[in-house]
């Protein structure tokens, strides 16, 4: 799936590789090169050395002071909890969500666009689904407990993007996109995906000579992840985790105030040039493979933005 080009495969050798995209067409998940000197990476099997793969690793900027988003405080027991709707009509599926495609399933309720649902708990997430028990039934629907499409959900109680300014989601939007993942969290390097958000699912997948177990919408290395989750007291991997995770990455890199005002094009590209050591789909980025331009990654961030204002 993924494509290995020969200079990119030179700057592997010489530093080391994440994921990212190979161009914005297809948004393939491709190897993202990462700078050497702070690197997380697991340990490499001798018979794999033999042969002559590489593995993947990840620029993880120092602790420091940097400014970054004051995430709100997290509600206690007996706080209103409930999920959003976004723009288009879905459904609420009541079969496991990995069983059969929403559109076709029986057992669903249609739920209009633009609607809050007040929930029994706090919903939680599978796969490319949110799951939720409804805190009181739906007319003319027999069950209060299913999933609904993670991407036609605009906001849970249990936080995460949701929260974020719209100048801010609209960039992790983007970096998103550049890295091919889109609205995906459960993608792993490949475009193999997983199930449970229980934490970093750890899975080592090789494409040509090239091996990575980065995983999440924003493609951490479990080294990378450890770390960040470690220093945030994250305790899974559901997608409200890796919104935190990538925002700490933003802060340590010095950009957050660059991020926050990127509806200003000086400040997105400001953005950008600096994330490029991190994300080696970013254009500037140093590493050899091939990068968005900037002007496709801006005419993307102007149509994410637009959505959330």
């Amino acid at each position: 799936m993924n494509r290995i080009y020969g200079l990119f495969l030179a700057a592997i050798l010489a530093g080391g590789a994440g994921v990212s995209a190979a161009n914005a067409q297809n948004s393939a998940l491709d190897d993202l090169a990462a700078i050497s000197g702070a690197a997380a990476e697991l340990p490499i099997p001798e018979a794999a050395a033999q042969s002559g793969q590489q593995f993947a690793r990840q620029f993880l900027p120092e602790k420091n002071s940097e400014p970054g988003f004051d995430w709100p405080v997290s509600k206690g027991a007996g706080s209103e909890d409930w999920f959003l709707t976004g723009n288009v009509s879905t459904f609420f599926k009541i079969s496991d969500a990995q069983s059969e495609t929403l559109e076709f399933a029986t057992g669903k309720c249609a739920l209009p666009p633009n609607t809050k649902y007040l929930a029994a708990a706090k919903p939680g997430f599978e796969g490319g689904y949110v799951k939720a028990a409804l805190k009181e039934p739906l007319s003319g629907c027999s069950f209060t407990e299913g999933y609904l499409f993670m991407e036609h959900v605009a906001a849970t109680s249990a936080g995460g993007a949701c929260e974020l300014p719209a100048a801010v989601r609209a960039f992790i939007d983007t970096l998103a996109y550049a890295e091919g993942t889109n609205g995906q969290y459960n993608y792993i390097f490949t475009f193999s995906v997983f199930t449970s958000y229980a934490d970093h699912p750890r899975k080592r997948k090789c494409s040509g000579k090239l091996c990575s177990d980065a995983a999440g919408r924003y493609q951490f290395l479990s080294g990378t992840w450890d770390a960040l989750a470690g220093d945030l007291g994250l305790k899974d991997f559901t997608p409200p985790s890796q919104d935190k995770a990538v925002m700490e990455l933003i802060r340590r890199d010095g950009v957050y105030n660059a991020v926050a005002g990127s509806f200003v094009y000086d400040n997105f590209t400001k953005a950008v040039n600096k994330l490029n050591n991190i994300w080696a789909s970013l254009p500037g980025s140093p590493y050899g493979q091939p990068t968005h331009p900037m002007a496709t990654l801006w005419s993307y961030y102007k149509t994410a933005l637009a959505k959330y204002k």
